[in-house]
């Protein structure tokens, strides 16, 4: 968004009018279009300008959405609907649901359901009285909008897809999003009686979402035409002029009434209204009924008996399918004509005792390789049998079940007898239920011996404490966890198991045993400890040869002045030199005592705004000097984090001074504070210097590269460190001649 006069003016003027209250809140009753009666409200918000008079919000909603204040001003709207609402239903109006827009930014905000949970709390409003709108683009994000809106429903509101038809349409969002209601845009609407394509588009829609079991409200009902189609075709809920246009609470409520008489006097009747409704539910229960037939893994049918024939009437299902058959082969037609002669005569016998009453008539039968049980039931009317309903269960599977069994049971043997993982099965008080035999391969002992004890009885007694806080997790988050932890082997040395442990619970949710499968990592362990011992002496030659490179520089100095001043060459230059070139060792020294053993203060929840404050002012006179300009802005309410104050505040300073550094000739340098992912908070810094090319970013933190004459780049190492040591993380970007941006990314709150 490009900084203009008049783009700061709306900014300041919207400021204002948040802390003036000149914003009101306008109502439009969204209306039963089978009874007429008002159901819903959409809060619509407007800017009751001082000199401009009413100001509608397509003038300054985008904006104050790009500048943040979209946040504030939305908590406004959501906090006065749900008063209202309350106040409405205290005056003993019908029951309502109010429908509050939520933007884009919203979405986004890291509390957003919290804030939500707390409003109602604080208007005493009952959650079901409130329904959230948002828009298609929306779930682009799939992953983290679906997130809020399940958080959303599980305080107890509704979800509205709003302007339906006109977004990213996907009937994945649909399935995937708990979403209760659409809302079919005024564009459809207007011309729905007009143009084909609308009306086709409108019919689907409404088609769609019933078979989704969702409600569908049209929006832009303007005529009287628009309201008898959407009669016609079974919408729910309507809005739009023709009811009413947005109204402030106190002027819309004397005209209830009138409102609720519109439906009954210029649509279709209540009773036609409702005969339609319950044909349509008619036909969508045969269809349901029909596809859950032809979708039923076995098979239903249905005969009649005619002139002493028993007659197919009816059909369906996979089994019909796996048996080679179709519905044209076998509806209208009898046993005889589509199955083995031989057969025909053995099952008429059972549909004959059917047609006489008897209930639940069971046969075994084959056709196609395929074995299936039948059971077969009387239709009565009255005392008098009209039909035969017949069953049919798949039972190929169980004519292998023996043979399978006996087979799994050998390989299992084998597999077990033989595996090098050792499987364990304990109950809920930790007793072993079974051990598998690869226990005796990998710790020597029987798997007898283990009978009665606890899994924690071989156990090294300084992992005990560690198995029993991964327990208690198991059970409280009633998730898998993998964890180390030693063995006595039967030599009475240790052995080092890596373990996944699962846990099974029963129907009520109480842990029943639990499963451990784990492998012996010792030789693993000891072969990663050879490595690191190894990695850690090639460092500490790296690290020797790089000091002496570094030292000797300053140290060669010294020692050719000191040479000087011992001729009898003494002079202030000299004593100066010596004194900057040691204290560039001490420098070099104390970066490096910082890097190995960093400032311990102690951690604390600190204010990231007051902190980066505090840091630009210290660069302010540094900035003015060279001709810099130092610009700070934050999106919305940064929360505070737990920190090392002086720590974070190093890193900060660190930064710009590199910052202010890069800009010999003046320029901008920006720090803007960013949410992220709901958790964690990002602090960007943005300079407009010479930058970096890709090849010198590549080496930034690599010990002695400093894009400095004089530097030791143990700078950025020491910010690595800090920034990890807190659980967050830096990023640079740098192009040549553009500038650089450095991204400190840290959790929120504590223990994050």
């Amino acid at each position: 968004m490009e900084l203009t006069y008049e783009t700061m003016q709306l900014e300041l003027e919207l400021k204002r009018a948040l802390e003036q209250e000149e914003f009101r809140l306008y109502y439009q009753p969204k209306v039963n279009l089978g009874t007429g009666k008002i159901e819903g409200m959409e809060a619509l918000i407007r800017w009751e300008h001082p000199d401009k008079g009413l100001v509608p919000p397509i003038e300054f909603i985008s904006f104050a959405e790009e500048t943040g204040l979209i946040i504030p001003m939305g908590e406004w709207v959501l906090r006065t609907a749900c008063s209202q609402t309350k106040k409405w239903l205290k005056a003993g109006l019908s029951p309502m649901v109010m429908s509050v827009n939520l933007s884009v930014r919203q979405l986004y905000q890291p509390n957003l359901v919290e804030r939500v949970n707390q409003i109602l709390k604080e208007s005493e409003l009952d959650p079901k009285y409130l329904e959230l709108e948002i828009t298609e683009s929306m779930m682009m994000d799939q992953e983290h909008t679906l997130d809020i809106l399940k958080g959303l429903k599980r305080l107890g509101v509704q979800i509205s897809l709003d302007d339906f038809g006109t977004g990213y349409s996907s009937l994945h969002y649909l399935h995937e999003f708990p979403i209760d209601k659409i809302k079919i845009d005024q564009s459809f609407i207007r011309k729905c009686t007009a143009n084909p394509e609308n009306a086709a588009i409108v019919k689907s829609i409404i088609t769609m979402a019933r078979g989704l079991k969702m409600i569908v409200v049209a929006e832009g009902i303007e005529t009287k035409d628009n309201l008898i189609f959407l009669q016609n075709h079974s919408c729910q809920l309507g809005q739009g002029y023709f009811f009413s246009m947005p109204l402030p609470a106190e002027e819309l409520i004397p005209y209830f009434v009138q409102i609720e008489q519109i439906v009954p006097q210029e649509g279709i009747s209540p009773k036609t209204y409702n005969e339609m409704l319950m044909q349509q539910a008619l036909e969508s229960t045969r269809q349901e009924l029909h596809t859950i037939m032809k979708q039923q893994q076995g098979m239903t049918f249905k005969v009649i008996k005619e002139k002493e024939r028993f007659i197919y009437t009816l059909c369906d299902g996979r089994l019909m399918q796996r048996m080679g058959l179709t519905s044209d082969q076998v509806i209208g037609k009898e046993l005889k004509d589509f199955m083995p002669l031989e057969g025909v005569e053995e099952k008429t016998k059972y549909f004959h005792r059917a047609w006489e009453g008897e209930e639940n008539v069971t046969y075994v039968g084959e056709f196609n390789g395929v074995y299936y049980i039948t059971s077969l039931s009387p239709i009565r009317n009255g005392n008098q049998v009209e039909g035969i309903i017949g069953s049919c269960v798949d039972v190929t599977e169980l004519k292998k079940v023996n043979e399978a069994l006996t087979l799994s049971e050998s390989k299992y043997r084998i597999i077990t007898e033989n595996m090098l993982e050792l499987v364990v099965t304990l109950d809920a008080e930790g007793k072993i239920l079974y051990i598998s035999p690869s226990h005796e391969k990998v710790l020597g002992y029987s798997p007898k011996i283990y009978e009665g004890y606890l899994g924690s009885d071989l156990v090294h007694p300084e992992d005990i404490a560690n198995l029993r806080t991964v327990y208690y997790s198991i059970i409280e988050s009633k998730a898998s966890c993998q964890i180390e932890y030693r063995y006595r082997h039967v030599r009475g040395e240790w052995i080092t198991v890596e373990a996944q442990i699962s846990p099974v619970f029963d129907e009520k949710g109480e842990l029943e045993y639990l499963i451990v499968v784990g492998r012996n990592i010792t030789k693993r362990k000891k072969d990663e400890e050879l490595k690191q011992k190894s990695e850690r002496l090639t460092a500490i030659h790296q690290m020797a040869l790089s000091v002496a490179h570094e030292i000797r520089n300053p140290l060669t100095t010294i020692k050719g002045f000191v040479q000087l001043m011992k001729k009898g060459s003494e002079t202030p230059f000299y004593i100066e030199t010596v004194l900057n070139e040691v204290k560039r060792l001490e420098g070099i020294v104390s970066d490096f005592l910082l890097l190995a053993e960093p400032q311990n203060d102690p951690f604390k929840e600190v204010d990231v705004t007051v902190l980066i404050h505090q840091v630009l002012e210290k660069f302010h006179a540094k900035a003015l000097l060279n001709n810099i300009k130092m610009i700070m802005r934050n999106d919305f309410e940064i929360p505070a984090i737990y920190c090392n104050e002086s720590q974070i505040k190093q890193v900060f300073s660190h930064i710009l001074q590199n910052a202010l550094e890069a800009l010999p000739n003046g320029g901008i340098v920006k720090v803007q504070l960013l949410g992220q992912d709901g958790h964690h908070i990002k602090i960007r810094f943005i300079d407009n210097g010479y930058g970096m090319s890709e090849e010198r970013l590549k080496k930034i933190g690599e010990l002695f590269y400093s894009t400095k004459e004089k530097g030791t780049g143990l700078g950025f190492m020491i910010c690595q460190k800090i920034i990890q040591t807190h659980n967050g993380k830096m990023e640079i970007k740098s192009k040549v001649n553009k500038g650089t941006m450095v991204d400190v990314i840290l959790p929120i709150g504590k223990g994050k």
